[in-house]
């Protein structure tokens, strides 16, 4: 499970180095994990999946299904077009792309942003105006996700 926010630094070979919470994110018992894909993420970030993760998400925008609807094919196209497989350098760094590094606006600062399923890099300052903007709505979304049938943990779902 990805969670919290670590701040690094692109450096001027275009690496970074990847939190090492973040490499145990596996879970307990599990090897640290050493190899990474990279797609273009929403919102301006680049989404980082375990290989665990990247099949689940295969799985899930219909890798068995070819004959998709023209939303999921187009999306299909984009996440698979745009991804790379990364693997760590001695120094638990990765190289970004520069698709993707233009994609998320990324300059010096970064920050690896934990979102459950994936990690998220994001450009420091489009980080901060993005959880500006939506830090004021989170209890007005937690509502509405809530009213559409997602049951926070703990809580039962009503019929």
């Amino acid at each position: 499970m990805f969670v919290g926010k670590y701040e690094v630094r692109l450096d001027s070979k275009h690496r970074v180095i990847v939190p090492q919470k973040l490499r145990e994110s596996r879970g307990e018992g599990q090897p640290v994990c050493s190899e990474f894909f990279l797609t273009l993420g929403a919102e301006g970030c680049i989404f980082v999946y375990t290989p665990e993760g990247w099949e689940k998400l295969m799985e899930s925008l219909g890798a068995t299904q070819p004959m998709a609807d023209s939303a999921l094919r187009m999306i299909q196209r984009l996440v698979a077009a745009n991804a790379v497989r990364c693997d760590l350098d001695r120094q638990g760094r990765i190289v970004l792309p520069e698709e993707l590094r233009a994609h998320a606006g990324l300059k010096r600062e970064v920050l690896w942003v934990g979102a459950v399923s994936r990690a998220e890099i994001w450009d420091k300052e489009r980080w901060v105006l993005y959880q500006s903007r939506h830090v004021a709505e989170l209890g007005t979304t937690l509502d509405a996700v809530a009213r559409a049938g997602f049951a926070w943990a703990g809580e039962r779902k009503e019929s």
